[in-house]
């Protein structure tokens, strides 16, 4: 039988097929591929050996070099296993060499690709994203900073170091201090792990920096000057950053800062004394026991996330003894999110003795199953202008271990709330129905009552959110949808507050 071999058509010109697509369609089919990918797109043909010269985005990272058997034996040592310390002893070794071969062929590569572009124009370039090992020898990431800020224009940086195995004597690294100047366009800065914070004074035209894995040995006036000196940053996220002093004191009158996002830092007090500019502002998952606020004038929207152990003192008493101390803030707040994570212990209602005059939007999520949510009426009555409360419980296949019943006073019951037209509880139970009750004997702007008695919270970003119900298997009884719309018409004001049970 005879044997037939394919022959490749070749354009007029002599070029392949590959070779004679337009440049655009082989910029989108480049572009979405990974940057070791794209640029071993060279050997295809000649033409697409200059495209990836204009993908806006380039990732040289070390990890995606690495083998995989080396992030398993990185996650055993990291549980300190095994106990023999003779295999561990070998184990380390054997990441320790990896690492360097590892970084030895990153410096190549990247050595290789800053030669071969030094014969061609002016890249135009946005984004470049560089992660290595420290070691005692950055030229390779010198020089790529240097002419990603310098020649290429980059307008946003990401900068992470990882330290190797074993070796503490390496010092942090540090960017270039040429690679900025009056001619940088850069916006963006994320600088990760063992990277030291640069001064910032000459960073004129950076709108965004975040910093992440800052390790303790910074000193907390290191990110003190974040706020004072670089006077144009507009985004600050500071991320598991850790620093040896637990206060953290902002005082920048000058700074324009509209978004400060805290999240998993070791800062035990955050002082914000000045923050003129400040619209957005989240503390998640932090291990922040006090937040004092001074002149936070133009601050809307708030994400207090809250993240304590069950055995804490601290976990049973903020949110009814210390709750003030996070409320205490500016009078223009609009939107409110009020998360606890990993809290566990019953707490009762309470009132606040701030008041929150403007505002609009509050979201209480992800309270334990536990917990008697009628407290958060106190919020409610502290928040005159609130015209939407949302409060999420998720579902749990245990019961309640402690539940006491709402202290119905004279007092409150005569008060009442002119501005909440929507009430929504996602997690709802009958044993809150005297939160369900308070409400509309008192809110004489209601107009949607939805109960729900699962789903969740859909986040758009920190500050927005959406309630999303789903279909249970444990539906409301006739005798619930009763009880529900009986108080609705016994209690609620006319025109009736829409009610929607599921």
């Amino acid at each position: 039988m005879p044997t037939f071999r394919r022959v490749r058509r070749r354009t007029v010109d002599g070029e392949d097929h590959l070779s004679s697509l337009p440049d655009d369609l082989i910029l989108l089919i480049v572009s979405r591929l990974d940057t070791r990918t794209a640029l071993s797109t060279a050997v295809l043909a000649r033409r697409w050996a200059r495209i990836p010269r204009e993908l806006a985005a380039l990732d040289f990272r070390v990890s995606d070099i690495l083998p995989p058997e080396y992030g398993r034996t990185v996650a055993l040592r990291q549980r300190n296993l095994p106990r023999d310390t003779n295999l561990a002893r070998t184990l380390d070794g054997l990441m320790a060499d990896c690492e360097i071969d590892t970084m030895r062929t990153f410096a190549n590569g990247v050595t290789s690709f800053l030669d071969a572009d030094g014969a061609h124009d002016r890249r135009l370039m946005k984004t470049l994203r560089l992660e290595f090992f420290q070691t005692h020898d950055g030229i390779c990431a010198d020089r790529m900073i240097t002419a990603a800020v310098g020649a290429w224009g980059v307008e946003d940086l990401e900068v992470v170091v990882r330290l190797a195995s074993g070796d503490d004597q390496t010092p942090a690294y540090s960017l270039p201090h040429d690679c900025l100047n009056v001619r940088s366009r850069l916006r963006s800065l994320t600088l990760g792990k063992c990277c030291s914070l640069p001064s910032l004074r000459s960073y004129g035209t950076l709108t965004k920096l975040v910093l992440r894995d800052i390790p303790t040995s910074t000193p907390v006036d290191v990110y003190e000057k974040v706020f004072k000196d670089c006077t144009g940053l507009q985004v600050l996220h500071l991320t598991s950053c850790c620093c040896a002093h637990h206060t953290l004191v902002v005082d920048a009158p000058c700074s324009q800062i509209r978004e400060l996002v805290v999240e998993e830092c070791s800062f035990m007090e955050i002082k914000l004394r000045n923050l003129p500019m400040l619209v957005r502002l989240a503390f998640c998952l932090t291990d922040t026991l006090r937040i004092e606020f001074g002149s936070v004038p133009c601050l809307m929207d708030t994400n207090l996330t809250f993240s304590m152990e069950d055995d804490s003192l601290v976990a049973l008493r903020r949110p009814v003894d210390e709750f003030d101390s996070f409320l205490g803030m500016s009078p223009t707040m609009a939107n409110l999110v009020i998360r606890f994570t990993r809290l566990r212990r019953w707490i009762g209602p309470s009132r606040t003795k701030r008041q929150l005059p403007d505002l609009k939007r509050l979201l209480v999520a992800d309270m334990p199953s536990n917990w008697d949510i009628s407290w958060t009426r106190g919020l409610l009555m502290a928040s005159p202008f609130l015209e939407v409360l949302h409060i999420h419980v998720p579902q749990s296949e245990t019961g309640p271990d402690y539940l006491r019943g709402m202290n119905w006073s004279k007092t409150l019951i005569n008060l009442r709330h002119h501005h909440l037209k929507e009430l929504v509880v996602i997690g709802f139970t009958q044993r809150n129905i005297w939160l369900f009750k308070y409400v509309v004997r008192v809110c004489t702007s209601l107009q949607r009552v939805v109960l729900l008695k699962d789903g969740h919270v859909r986040y758009k970003g920190l500050w927005d959110w959406q309630m999303v119900g789903q279909s249970t298997c444990t539906s409301w009884s006739d005798d619930e949808k009763l009880v529900a719309r009986r108080m609705i018409k016994e209690f609620g004001l006319r025109p009736l507050a829409e009610l929607i049970l599921g």
